[in-house]
This record gives structure tokens, C-alpha cells and sequence, in this order.
């Protein structure tokens, strides 16, 4: 008796009785195949969406800036650090930590925008905007 496992009696069968020959024209290996590269490509492409949105977050958290970390923590950018790639966030209780730049997830409210003008400022060195 030969005792070859159900998986080779299978591949090895039709379902006829006849010995698979043509692989490359059951069309059941086709729709597998397809799926697959359907997955890899939507994957590939919402991880570039999902590193994209990380990048802009990352970009906007400037000084000023409330943004939301990855621990779900909300504050207030008051420093950054670009050589350390850290903030230091001030929270509503007035208390200060510090994180990585890579913890900011999202931007909730952008920075107040710093092209507003001293108009007591008489100094002519200073180069206008």
C-alpha cells in the first residue's frame, strides 16, 4: 500500500482520474493569483498614504501647534528640538514633557502664523516680508 500524503494524491488528481498535466490553465490559480496582487498593491498603497500623512503631521508641528501623540496625549508644541527630534509639549494643566518627533500622530489645530507685524518695530535692517 502506498502511503503518500492526501495533499500530493490531491494535486497530483483532476478529479477525473487523470493526472493533473496543465497547472498554468486551472483558472481557480488564476483568481488566487490575482487576489494576491490586488492585496499587495492596496496594501503597498495605504502605507504610503498612512507614511505620507505622518510626514505632513510631523512637518506641522511647530511652535504653536496643538497636536495629539500616539498615546492619545493632546498639548501645545512649545519647543522643538530638530537635532534630538523631540517637542516639548505644554498641556492644559500647565505641565511640560518631552517627546519624540515620531509620537505626533495628528495636528489639531495648526500654528498661529508668524507673518504678523510689529507695527512699533522702526528697525530698517530688518528685512520685510
Amino acid at each position: 500500500m502506498n502511503h503518500l500524503p492526501l495533499l500530493t494524491l490531491i494535486a497530483e488528481n483532476d478529479g477525473n482520474g487523470d493526472p493533473a498535466g496543465n497547472v498554468a490553465g486551472d483558472p481557480f490559480i488564476w483568481i488566487m493569483l490575482g487576489l494576491l496582487v490586488l492585496f499587495m498593491v492596496f496594501t503597498f498603497r495605504r502605507g504610503k498614504k498612512m507614511r505620507d500623512q505622518q510626514q505632513q503631521a510631523h512637518a506641522q508641528a511647530t511652535v504653536g501647534a496643538e497636536v495629539v501623540t500616539a498615546g492619545g496625549i493632546v498639548g501645545t508644541v512649545v519647543h522643538r528640538d530638530e537635532e534630538r527630534q523631540r517637542l516639548t509639549l505644554e498641556f492644559s494643566s500647565g505641565n511640560r514633557a518631552d517627546f519624540l518627533l515620531g509620537a505626533v500622530q495628528q495636528i489639531l489645530e495648526p500654528a498661529a502664523s508668524e507673518q504678523t507685524e510689529d507695527p512699533t518695530d522702526d528697525d530698517p535692517s530688518r528685512p520685510r516680508d
